[in-house]
C-alpha cells in the first residue's frame, strides 16, 4: 500500500497538463501575438507595397527611385521620431508642423543676416527646443491636457512665423546644403545617412539610458512612476523637448529640400507623423515605443505616396489614404495597454 500512495498526485499532475489553458494564459498568449503583429506591421506592409508597385510600374524598384524615396522620407522620418516621444508619454504634439515652419523661417533669417550655416542650424533646432519647453511645461507642470496645449502652441507658433516672415519665403542658396541634398557617400545620399545617425542616437537614448526608461515608465503608468520617485513633470518636459528639437532639425531638411523657408504650415505633416508613429508600433496609450518602427512607418507612407503617383493616381487621394492608415492602426490597437 505504501508503494501505491504517489499515484493520485501523479494523476493530478497529468490532469493539470491536459487541462485547457486558463483565461490568464489565453490573454497573455493573445497579447504576445498582438505585440508580434504590431512590430511586424510596418516592415511587412513596406515589403508588400514595394512588390505591388514594382509589378505595376517597372521603374518603381530602380535604385535611383528608391534612393529618391528615401531622401523624400527624411522629413517625415524626423517628424515621426519626434512624435514618438510625445505618444510614448500617452500624449500628442499637434504643434510639430507649425514648429517646422517657424524653425525654417528663423533658419532663413539667420542665414540671410550672414550668420552662416552652423549658427542658422542651431537657431532652427533652438526654436524647436523652445516650443518643446513650452509644451512640456504646460503639460507636465501646469497639467493641461496635451491636445489643448499643443493646439494652442500650434496657433501661436504659426502666427509668429507668419508675422516675422510676412508670409514670404526666404531663398537659401548654400553649396553645403546642395551637396547634402544631391551628393552621396557610397550608395546613399548624405541626408539619408544623417537621418540614420540621428535614428541610432535616439535608439541608444531610448533603450540604453535612464532617460528612455523613465519616458516609457511615465507613459505606461504615471501614478506608479510618481510612487517610485520619478520626477514626472521633468520627464514629460524632456520628451516634448526632444520632439521639438527633431522638428527644428526637420526644418533644416525642409530648407535643404525646397531651397527656401516655408512660413506657411502644412498640417499634413502632423497627420503623417501620427500615422507613421502608430504604424511603427508605438502604443497610443503610452509606455511602448521604438525608434525604428516609426522610421519604417514614415518610409512606408512615402513609398505609398510615390507609388500612387507613378501609377497615375491623383495626389488628392493621398490624405484619404493616410487617414485610412491612421484609423486602421488605431483600430488594431484598441483596448491595448
Amino acid at each position: 500500500m505504501l508503494g501505491s500512495a504517489p499515484a493520485p498526485a501523479l494523476d493530478r499532475s497529468v490532469d493539470q497538463l491536459a487541462a485547457p489553458p486558463t483565461r490568464l494564459q489565453r490573454v497573455l498568449r493573445t497579447a504576445r501575438l498582438e505585440e508580434t503583429w504590431t512590430r511586424a506591421t510596418a516592415p511587412t506592409a513596406l515589403v508588400v507595397a514595394m512588390i505591388v508597385f514594382s509589378l505595376i510600374s517597372p521603374n518603381f524598384a530602380t535604385w535611383h527611385n528608391v534612393n529618391a524615396m528615401l531622401a523624400d522620407a527624411a522629413i517625415p522620418v524626423l517628424l515621426a521620431m519626434g512624435m514618438t516621444f510625445a505618444v510614448m508619454l500617452a500624449g500628442i504634439d499637434l504643434s510639430m508642423a507649425a514648429t517646422l515652419a517657424l524653425a525654417s523661417v528663423v533658419f532663413g533669417l539667420g542665414y540671410q543676416a550672414g550668420w552662416g550655416l552652423p549658427v542658422s542650424c542651431l537657431l532652427a533646432v533652438g526654436v524647436g527646443v523652445v516650443v518643446g519647453l513650452a509644451n512640456g511645461f504646460f503639460v507636465g507642470r501646469v497639467r493641461i491636457p496635451d491636445m489643448i496645449v499643443t493646439l494652442g502652441t500650434m496657433g501661436l507658433v504659426q502666427g509668429i512665423g507668419l508675422v516675422v516672415s510676412k508670409g514670404i519665403p526666404v531663398p537659401v542658396a548654400d553649396d553645403t546644403l546642395r551637396a547634402i541634398a544631391s551628393q552621396s557617400a557610397g550608395p546613399l545620399r548624405y541626408n539619408i545617412l544623417i537621418v540614420l545617425v540621428i535614428g541610432v542616437l535616439l535608439h541608444v537614448l531610448l533603450t540604453h539610458t535612464a532617460v528612455g526608461t523613465h519616458l516609457l515608465a511615465v507613459g505606461d503608468n504615471m501614478d506608479a512612476s510618481k510612487a517610485m520617485g520619478l520626477r514626472v513633470p521633468r520627464i514629460k518636459l524632456a520628451g516634448y523637448v526632444i520632439g521639438g528639437a527633431l522638428a527644428g532639425t526637420a526644418a533644416i531638411f525642409l530648407v535643404l529640400y525646397v531651397g527656401s523657408t516655408q512660413p506657411a504650415t502644412n498640417t499634413d505633416y502632423v497627420m503623417k507623423a501620427v500615422a507613421a508613429t502608430v504604424l511603427g508600433g508605438t502604443s497610443l496609450f503610452g509606455g511602448r515605443a521604438t525608434v525604428w518602427g516609426p522610421m519604417l512607418g514614415a518610409i512606408l507612407l512615402t513609398v505609398v505616396q510615390t507609388g500612387l503617383t507613378m501609377v497615375g493616381v491623383e495626389a488628392f487621394y493621398e490624405p484619404a489614404v493616410v487617414g485610412i492608415v491612421v484609423l486602421a492602426a488605431a483600430t488594431l490597437m484598441r483596448g491595448r495597454k
